[in-house]
């Protein structure tokens, strides 16, 4: 004797009911194992005062200052979509290596090495000082990357033919996936700046449109993603 037809469950699988409740969960995903690393953003590479900030001169002075609004708002919308915050900044001591190479700067423990005011580190946030130009020279950084379970890293601050680009080859060759916010980074003039990011194109970005972003274009997104539940 026959069964009878079989009945078609009513509604879509369980796994498309979840999607259409949490149409951003993959992004969001991806938000929780990203990080902004700011670099360098100290007194001594922005104002009157420090060591590179007096080297580089008004009109670069005036370069510098000009990405803490928009990195400030940056990092307001990375706190809020649940993507960590880390300062890796210069703090030398007499020995680093570096020294030899440039006048002493951003000495550990001055005013020079203080994260400027507008972008002051929050709790949660990841503050780690650095001796030469790449972070991850610092065994700390990579460990805190790690700890945390972050594999993207948005490149932002100072400068970007320099520590954002010996940064960037760094976490390229260690398989970390890479955006550079093109408007949160400068240099010590606009062509440095240019060909810094035209480097990052040419030898380091697999997805430019994906990859080279404006502050703009990622708090549009941010902002767009539920924020995080609070535990």
């Amino acid at each position: 004797m026959s069964a009878g037809p079989r009945r078609c469950p009513i509604g879509p699988p369980a796994a498309v009911i979840q999607q259409w409740e949490h149409p951003m969960s993959s992004q969001r995903n991806d938000l929780q194992h990203s990080a902004v690393v700011v670099i360098d953003m100290a007194n001594d590479f922005v104002y009157p005062g420090g060591v590179i900030a007096e080297a580089g001169g008004p009109d670069y002075r005036q370069r510098a200052q000009r990405i803490i609004a928009p990195l400030g708002r940056l990092l307001a919308a990375a706190r809020r979509a649940g993507v960590t915050v880390v300062y890796a900044t210069d703090a030398h001591t007499p020995g680093d290596s570096e020294l030899r190479k440039w006048p002493p700067h951003a000495m550990a423990g001055t005013w020079n090495a203080e994260i400027v005011p507008g972008l002051a580190p929050e709790p949660g946030d990841v503050v780690l000082g650095k001796q030469t130009y790449s972070p991850f020279l610092n065994p700390a950084f990579e460990r805190a990357l790690q700890e945390r379970g972050l594999t993207r890293l948005y490149i932002t601050g100072l400068h970007t033919d320099c520590c954002a680009r010996h940064t960037s080859g760094d976490a390229f060759q260690r398989g970390y996936d890479l955006v550079w916010v093109t408007d949160a980074l400068q240099a010590f003039t606009d062509e440095a700046h240019q060909t810094g990011l035209e480097y990052f194109k040419t030898w380091y970005a697999n997805d430019p449109a994906r990859q080279l972003r404006t502050v703009d274009e990622l708090v549009g997104e941010w902002t767009a993603v539920p924020e995080p539940a609070v535990a």
